[in-house]
């Protein structure tokens, strides 16, 4: 008998000070979580606030001090999750009773008795399994938590911690974040109804929007009942709260989202995930991109209305950089954010039909420098070239042949049996090498059909690569920060000469032709066809539709498609070049474009527009640009320059 009171009296004694050691331990490993760094503050060109965002270990959190949460938030959060927060010890046993009794009546788990002290335990210290083991431990650490904080300190940490969703696959963390996450607001600027909504948002923040409307109803008004019964809310306030509508019409979404999300991940990459209160100064123009924005909700809608296609069955894409500097000044990921968070200029991989022509010219251009120039004579002709799994026979959209016709026609009227023709002379292989110098970045086909655009690419790379064509051969990388704003983060590759700037002014000089009288002619009628050069694109079936024009000092790329790559039944000229002239317009009204320059080693010489050949005068003459040494001879010696009739005996003898 003696040993078992002797080991009933131990457990009496080592049971307190294991107690003790357990709580001192506590006090110490059980800490809250200091409030995060200042958010990253991003302005636009101008200096206004664009918006301010934390987002690292795959979460998006924004931390407001508690006395800079608004009153009703806490309140209403404080009536959805713990109403006797206040009067509590981290358990509210009265509470555990009433859920007791009504889950035993129901025969099931039907309500739950956490307190906010609780449910801040298991957020920051446990995993979300279902045992009693955790339940017991969670209660141990909210006493802890009560004993050694405020409620103002548990509270704040609470409502800058709970789980309100996901975004672009991080969990959104705290009110702050919440309320941007859900309503594209910030968090003083939540009316009522939407406070009442974001804290019964708290039991199922993924399903908030997707419940039915009676169900939503019914949640957020339980809300703001207890707020009035609880002082919070006036009575009025909150019948005036219950008539708003409980699902917005579209999702308030903050300004240029897919550029932020550009620039988020920019940031990142270059090392400054760990900045925090800074100011960083994009790229963005506001102008322009709500100009952008505009152009592609209203072309589009039009489009689908003249043609009778289903309402937002169209999705487009627009980019703006500043070829010098590489800045994206506007970008466009989609038709709308709140619709699709898929970044159509980014992500989306589509093949760009013709808009690749001018690359493969480009190459002619630098591979064989004077013997192909815009007056060089190729053969529309039909043509059989080899290729894996059969001979591949070229043919133009028209449907037709046309001849003998010179590099500059070929490429301001579209056509594909030349620039199939240039592209094997040359080589697939200086194709793709200079298509990647310039910024095409995705994999391509050494295929026949690359010459036509049969790789996939996205609308940010073909910008790019249009960029350092107008940038005179000199690639500079796309950045969505200032050079002001980006001091604090790694820098960026150094602008790198990639082809000659004669190669490049000599394709610049053939595009501005594909404005005036090309595919792009209709740019007239915005007054565009003398300041800027171009190129339209369209794929096989009409899928896609593109276009990517500039001046000297600014290039715009857009892309029109559906996102199940059916056919669109438009042409690049047809809703792509619209969509551009709508953001260049914008863009010349603020700043008159600079003119186009040749760089030394490039000779001006009026041809006749159909043979390419050198003339004295005449209506049909255009002024063509020529590398030095390989502009035509004097025109009164001969009826054909011998370098046009060279090159085109080599095209000849090449598929004989």
């Amino acid at each position: 008998m003696q040993r078992p009171r002797s080991l009933l009296g131990l457990l009496l004694l080592v049971t307190p000070i294991l107690c003790l050691i357990a709580l001192a331990w506590g006090w110490w490993a059980l800490s809250l979580p200091k409030p995060a760094a200042p958010p990253i503050v991003y302005r636009d060109v101008d200096g206004r606030e664009i918006t301010s965002f934390e987002s690292q270990a795959g979460r998006i959190q924004i931390w407001v001090p508690l006395e800079r949460i608004p009153p009703a938030v806490a309140a209403a959060v404080i009536a959805a999750e713990d109403r006797r927060f206040m009067r509590h010890h981290g358990v509210d046993l009265l509470a555990v009773a009433r859920a007791a009794v009504t889950n035993a009546r129901e025969n099931t788990v039907v309500r739950g008795a956490s307190t906010i002290t609780q449910q801040l335990a298991r957020g920051l210290f446990l995993t979300r399994e279902r045992s009693w083991w955790r339940k017991a431990r969670e209660i141990g650490i909210a006493f802890v938590l009560e004993a050694r904080y405020s409620k103002e300190q548990i509270l704040e940490a609470y409502l800058n911690t709970v789980y309100l969703g996901q975004e672009r696959g991080a969990a959104v963390l705290g009110v702050g974040a919440g309320a941007r996450h859900l309503f594209g607001k910030n968090l003083e600027a939540l009316r009522l109804d939407e406070v009442a909504l974001l804290a019964a948002a708290i039991r199922a923040p993924n399903r908030i929007f997707v419940e039915s409307p009676t169900v939503l109803r019914n949640r957020r008004d339980r809300v703001l009942e207890a707020m009035v019964k609880d002082g919070a809310a006036r009575a009025t306030e909150a019948r005036v709260a219950m008539t708003h509508p409980t699902r917005p019409t579209e999702r308030a979404t903050a300004p240029a989202p897919w550029f932020m999300e550009l620039v988020r991940g920019e940031v990142a990459q270059r090392g400054g995930e760990a900045l925090g209160g800074v100011q960083l100064v994009t790229s963005l123009d506001r102008r322009l991109q709500d100009a952008a924005e505009a152009a592609v909700r209203e072309r589009l809608a039009q489009a689908e209305r003249s043609r009778r296609q289903p309402a937002n069955s169209l999705q487009a894409a627009v980019v703006a950089i500043e070829p010098a500097s590489g800045q994206i000044r506007a970008l466009v990921g989609g038709r709308r954010f709140a619709q699709s968070e898929f970044n159509h200029a980014t992500r989306a991989q589509r093949q760009p039909g013709s808009l690749f022509k001018p690359l493969v010219y480009l190459a002619a251009f630098e591979a064989r420098a004077r013997e192909i120039t815009p007056s060089t004579v190729v053969e529309d002709e039909p043509i059989a070239i080899p290729a894996r799994g059969g001979d591949w026979a070229p043919h133009n959209i028209d449907g037709r042949f046309h001849g003998r016709v010179t590099i500059r026609r070929a490429l301001e009227e579209s056509l594909n049996i030349p620039a199939a023709l240039v592209a094997q002379g040359v080589g697939l292989t200086n194709v793709t090498k200079v298509a990647r110098a310039v910024g095409v970045t995705s994999s391509l086909a050494p295929v026949p059909s690359l010459a036509l655009g049969t790789s996939e690419v996205t609308l940010l790379e073909m910008t790019t690569a249009f960029a350092t064509i107008a940038n005179g051969g000199v690639r500079v990388w796309p950045t969505t920060l200032s050079s002001a704003g980006a001091v604090s983060l790694m820098p960026l590759p150094e602008p790198t000469r990639v082809v000659s700037p004669e190669s490049a002014f000599i394709v610049t000089h053939l595009m501005r032709g594909v404005m005036r009288r090309g595919t792009a002619g209709a740019s007239a009628r915005w007054g565009l066809q003398e300041v800027t050069a171009g190129k339209t694109g369209t794929t096989d079936g009409l899928r896609d539709a593109w276009f990517v024009g500039y001046t000297p000092d600014l290039v715009v790329g857009v892309w029109v498609g559906a996102d199940d790559a059916r056919p669109i039944g438009l042409t690049g000229a047809d809703i792509a070049l619209p969509i551009w002239a709508d953001v260049m317009v914008k863009a010349i009204r603020k700043t008159p474009p600079s003119p186009f320059t040749p760089p030394p080693g490039i000779v001006m010489m009026r041809v006749d527009s159909e043979t390419g050949q050198r003339v004295c005068g005449g209506e049909d003459s255009i002024s063509e640009a020529f590398r030095q040494g390989s502009e035509p001879v004097a025109c009164e010696s001969l009826t054909e320059a011998p370098i046009v009739r060279d090159i085109a005996g080599w095209f000849r003898r090449l598929f004989r």
